[in-house]
Parts: structure tokens; C-alpha cells; sequence
């Protein structure tokens, strides 16, 4: 079997023009805490092609420096990413932070006040949407997150598996371009057929149609293939007209009018 190339995913989102269907995509962006020539070039990506990015943003770590680098960018929506992206599993479990061996009530004071971190340093920056440390947030501690104020969650995978959400908006990621034993990228035939996987699903009905997939990223954990593999997915997506990339706002559906603020941002 030949590895995929780019032509392939123009032909499945071609399969999708035929149909008279549009792919919706978004991308987030985890563990960020300070200032760096990474993050630059992250939000450099961005601003290229005025996307909008969710940028997840470890409480306990990041500080006014973050605040000041993300202030100039219009393109950034900035996510909670749990509180220290501490591991509180019991040993030999997945590691967690939203759960793991703590009553509920000990992990949601945790989060608030990690909420209330990202308020200062953010403002109106932030929003109250927690993208959860190694994806995970046990159910117990999902099942009560609206109560602790936020408005929506997003960890990996199907947003059918997170169950007992309540009424929180849920919207995940489904790619991520690395090899994380390695800590390189995981190479363009196995991102590409993770990406065409989850669109073709998508367009078949194997999962639920209208769920926007996501593009998860590491800045800080990129290699140079990961870096060009990004800007060509960018550059591909956004030029067929059978694939519209959503602003981090708008797939969570937490501001009133996402696209007039983009577009007076770009003024």
C-alpha cells in the first residue's frame, strides 16, 4: 500500500464538494506557560491565516509574561489546561488531573482556582473552558463542571464518549501529528491517515457528522517535520472549498458574535 499524500486528502474532501458538504476543523494548543520562539511561531501560524487557536494555558505555571505575549494577538482564545498538570492517579492508572485519587470537591477548588488565575492574568482573554491535562476528565468531575462555572470542556476523541457533561458544551481534539514515545513527528503518512480516518467517519456516518474535528498541538514539543507538516495542512485545508477552519470561539459557541470580532480585529 502506497503512503498517503496530500492528493489523498484532496480527494476525500473532494468526495465531500460532491456531496454538497463542508468539513468543519479547529485547533488547539496545550501546555503553554511562558514566552518562547515556539510559541512565537505558533501564533505566527495563526495570525497567517487568521485562525483563530485554543490555546490551553497551565495555570500555576504561566504568568504575566504569557499574559503580555498572547495581548497583541487576535487570533488566540485562551483555554484552562487543569491547574498544575499534576498527575493525581492511583499508581499504575492513566495519568489524570480532573480526577484521579481525590474527592470531586478537592479537584473542583483545585480548577477554581486555577479559574481564577487565568482571569487576572487574562481578562477577557480567557475562557471558562477546560481542556483537560492527558485528555482525561473522570466523569464525576465532568458531571459538575457547569456547576463550577464553566461553560465547556474538550479532552480527545468522540465528544460522545464524555458522557454526563450535563450542560456543557463539549468539542474535542482527534489529531495529534506526534510520536510521543519519541517526542517527534509521529511522520505525514500517519498524520494524514488519522486525519483522512477521522474525515472520511465523518462524511460515512461512522461517527456523528457534524462534530468539527479537532487538531491537536504541543508548541513546545515540535520538531521541525511537525512545524511544516502544520503549515501544509493549513495551507491545503484552507484553500478547497469543502473544508472551513472554526475560530476557537465559535466551535464552543461561547461569544455572541465570534466572526464580527475577528473581523474588526483585522482591521
Amino acid at each position: 500500500m502506497q503512503p498517503l499524500d496530500w492528493d489523498d486528502l484532496t480527494r476525500e474532501l473532494d468526495l465531500w464538494a460532491e456531496a454538497g458538504r463542508v468539513a468543519t476543523l479547529w485547533w488547539r494548543d496545550d501546555d503553554a506557560t511562558e514566552p518562547s520562539p515556539a510559541l512565537d511561531r505558533l501564533l505566527d501560524l495563526t495570525a497567517a491565516y487568521r485562525l483563530e487557536i485554543g490555546l490551553a494555558v497551565i495555570p500555576a505555571a504561566a504568568g504575566a509574561g504569557l499574559a503580555e505575549a498572547v495581548a497583541g494577538r487576535p487570533y488566540v482564545a485562551v483555554l484552562q489546561h487543569g491547574y498544575r498538570h499534576r498527575n493525581h492517579a492511583p499508581a499504575g492508572e492513566p495519568a489524570v488531573e480532573c480526577g484521579g485519587a481525590r474527592p470531586v470537591e478537592e479537584v473542583l477548588e483545585e480548577m477554581g482556582a486555577g479559574c481564577r488565575l487565568m482571569v487576572r492574568l487574562f481578562a477577557s482573554r480567557f475562557e471558562p473552558i477546560l481542556a483537560a491535562p492527558w485528555n482525561r476528565i473522570e466523569r464525576p468531575v465532568l458531571a459538575r463542571l457547569a456547576e463550577a462555572g464553566y461553560r465547556a470542556a474538550s479532552a480527545f476523541g468522540p465528544r460522545a464518549r464524555m458522557a454526563g457533561a450535563n450542560s456543557l458544551v463539549v468539542v474535542n481534539a482527534h489529531l495529534d501529528p506526534l510520536n510521543w514515545k519519541e517526542k517527534r513527528f509521529a511522520g505525514r503518512d500517519k498524520a494524514l491517515s488519522g486525519l483522512i480516518g477521522e474525515l472520511r467517519a465523518r462524511r460515512t456516518g461512522a461517527m456523528e457528522a457534524d462534530e468539527p474535528l479537532g487538531l491537536l498541538t504541543h508548541h513546545l514539543d515540535h520538531d521541525e517535520a511537525t512545524w511544516e507538516f502544520l503549515a501544509r495542512l493549513l495551507e491545503e485545508a484552507t484553500a478547497h472549498p469543502a473544508a472551513c477552519w472554526l475560530g476557537a470561539r465559535e466551535v464552543f459557541g461561547v461569544s455572541p458574535a465570534p466572526r464580527a470580532a475577528l473581523a474588526e480585529a483585522r482591521r
